[in-house]
């Protein structure tokens, strides 16, 4: 059976230009129009999603994050200590029947993913993933959210553990990745980073990394 461990939330201030809090009080200020204020707000604009994993009960929708099935190579990503993209896909083709590539993370590799804007809700992240290595080990996912307006950061950890169901594709489950401002009107960006820990031996691959932008609706 897959595990999965969630680590603590932690949250990140970064510094707060005093102009910018000025820009964004001035955008709910007496004078302004709700609609108004809405508008000014960031937003992400609307883009194609599926349901891509409804084959494993889940009929949410997804969107795909840029280059998330490798089929540009590492383009986007920032790829180090021996992260790389190499030929075999995930077996059940989600994304299209033609593509050919995955990333495979190796012990101590890092691979981080391009930022992805998402709008403010409980987002949800899922992938697929295959344990490679010859001893135990973890694929570590770290997900990481800004908030356009504050700069605030967010940071959730999940950790996938190597098994005999990993040596073969499948999906992960569903990671909800942190909410800076529960059900309000607006955006946030995410990125993720991908790394292994236990063994050196332990290896990962992973691809077609897909995001729910509509967990609450």
């Amino acid at each position: 059976m897959m595990r999965v461990r969630w680590s603590n939330s932690s949250v990140t201030r970064v510094v707060v230009c005093a102009a910018v809090m000025s820009l964004a009080g001035s955008a709910f200020s007496a004078t302004t129009s709700p609609a108004s204020a809405l508008s000014l707000l960031p937003n992400c604009g609307a883009r194609a999603s599926s349901p891509v994993f409804a084959p494993w009960g889940d009929t949410n929708q997804y969107f795909p994050e840029a280059n998330g099935g490798f089929e540009y190579g590492s383009s986007g990503w920032s790829l180090a200590a021996g992260a790389s993209v190499e030929s075999g896909n995930e077996i059940f083709n989600v994304a299209d029947p033609a593509d050919a590539h995955s990333l495979a993370i190796a012990g101590g590799a890092e691979a981080i993913s391009p930022r992805t804007c998402v709008a403010m809700g409980e987002n949800t992240v899922r992938l697929f993933v295959k344990s490679s290595g010859t001893g135990p080990s973890s694929l570590h996912v770290q997900a990481f959210v800004q908030n356009a307006v504050t700069g605030i950061v967010l940071s959730t950890g999940f950790d996938v553990n190597a098994s005999d169901r990993t040596q073969e594709w499948m999906p992960t489950p569903v990671f909800s990745v942190p909410n800076l401002l529960g059900g309000v009107v607006g955006a946030q960006t995410l990125t993720l980073v991908f790394t292994t820990r236990g063994a050196s031996t332990g290896s990962w691959n992973i691809d077609d990394v897909y995001v729910d932008p509509f967990k609450l609706r």
